[in-house]
């Protein structure tokens, strides 16, 4: 069961589906972040839009209801990093306000994030970064941050916060909606033209539209869906958090190859999550791939590892769900004036503050608004395909077991594993 949609606070809405013939300024496909964020931006801007969200589930359906709850300045790939960081950390902020005057739930909280080495390879790796906004956390000053076993030194950074991602997307929903928007759930689109959207039992003829989908409407080539799982605690006593740490409810990860991360919830409770599911051919999403009964083991015996005070301690909760990859690890933003249709994704796991950028970004380019962020290298960004079937299976899978294999070298050498290197010059999971 997933912790997000568990421990709502409030009971969910249920609101209807799309039906009979409708009319819009700006219809959206998909009601997560991305959708949600470019309605709210939209509507600031101009309060007299018309706008419908069609969401083919229920809101935060997939990946801004089951993340890992990390608000961050992350961003996939250093290409253009530069300059899109200080608009990460303004979205940050936003973001952060808007949980201030909306949703208190959300709990959301700045306190940085702390990469932790428990290995001579992985400690040689973080004491190289040269990152101004970094710094690096001796082993002494660590254990007052975060007590991980064997942790040998960490680096930190102050950007990033803690959210309860399953209440910030409803929160925004909620907003959405006393703006002025129209959500419907359970309304699949069927067909997709210039102008017009059509489900089964509706339609909707607009000026512009926006796909906001991500991983549920891409081509097989055009993106590679990497599973990510999570666990979770029972919520944890005093005592073991005197043990473990996060007083300020730090986000934090191992500095292993294969990606990993944590955070200490609003409600007290661990909740970790990390890779390692195998690929599916063909780029197939299938449910039953949300629950790995390996991977998740995996995932509690590294945790275990972490905080041996967890020996005894109850996982409550299992889930997960696909991330969006691109080839080239690009996110995009794009927006074709000619035809009136939008789209953005390929966040490769760093979606809960790219997302509100994107939106933001959409909404300035859809309404023609003046705005440096309309001319960051991701916007209109072209990324190339991934390799065909049976190569993109083989790729993909291979480096995953590669990449655990460099982890476990590392562990038991201390040296730095050449096959990582290797991998970052083909794929990074």
């Amino acid at each position: 069961m997933n912790l997000w949609d568990d421990t709502l606070f409030h009971n969910e809405i249920e609101r209807p589906s799309l039906n009979g013939a409708n009319d819009a300024d700006v219809a959206i496909i998909g009601g997560g972040f991305t959708g949600l964020w470019s309605a709210f931006h939209l509507l600031h801007l101009d309060h007299s839009l018309k706008i419908i969200i069609c969401e083919a589930e229920r809101i935060g359906f997939g990946a801004s209801g089951r993340n890992g709850g990390w608000c961050s300045a992350l961003y996939p790939t250093t290409a253009g990093y530069d300059q899109v960081r200080p608009h990460l950390l303004q979205s940050m902020e936003e973001i952060g306000s808007f949980c201030h005057h909306h949703a208190p739930e959300v709990g959301f909280v700045k306190s940085g994030t702390i990469t932790v080495a428990r290995n001579k390879a992985q400690l040689a790796r973080i004491s190289q970064s040269t990152a101004p906004h970094e710094s690096y956390l001796p082993k002494g000053v660590l254990y007052s941050h975060i007590g991980m076993n064997g942790g040998l030194g960490g680096l930190y950074t102050p950007d990033c916060a803690v959210v309860h991602p399953g209440r910030l997307v409803r929160a925004l929903a909620k907003a959405v909606e006393k703006l002025g928007g129209v959500i419907y759930e359970n309304t699949r689109i069927n067909s997709l033209a210039p102008n017009l959207i059509e489900s089964e039992f509706g339609s909707i003829r607009t000026t512009s539209i926006i796909k906001a989908t991500e991983v549920f409407s891409q081509s097989p080539r055009s993106h590679a869906p990497i599973y990510s799982l999570m666990v979770a605690t029972e919520p944890l006593k005093e005592a073991i958090w005197d043990e473990i740490g996060l007083a300020k409810r730090e986000t934090f990860s191992e500095a292993l190859h294969l990606v990993n991360y944590g955070q200490r919830t609003i409600d007290d409770r661990l909740a970790v999550g990390g890779r390692g599911a195998r690929y599916l051919f063909g780029s197939r999403l299938q449910r039953k791939h949300e629950m790995d009964y390996r991977t998740h083991n995996e995932i509690i015996e590294m945790v275990r590892g972490w905080f041996p005070a967890l020996k005894r301690t109850k996982f409550t909760h299992r889930w997960g769900g696909a991330v969006s990859i691109p080839r080239d690890w690009h996110p995009y933003i794009t927006w074709d004036k000619a035809t009136g249709i939008g789209k953005a994704g390929g966040y490769s796991g760093d979606g809960v503050t790219l997302s509100h950028l994107a939106g933001k970004t959409l909404a300035h380019l859809i309404l023609e608004r003046e705005n440096p962020i309309t001319e960051l290298p991701h916007v209109n960004w072209k990324n190339p395909q991934w390799e065909r079937e049976p190569l993109r299976w083989l790729g993909v899978n291979g480096s995953i077991l590669a990449t655990d294999f460099a982890d476990r070298e590392e562990a038991s050498t201390g040296k730095p594993s050449r096959i990582s290197s290797a991998l970052n010059n083909i794929i990074r999971i």
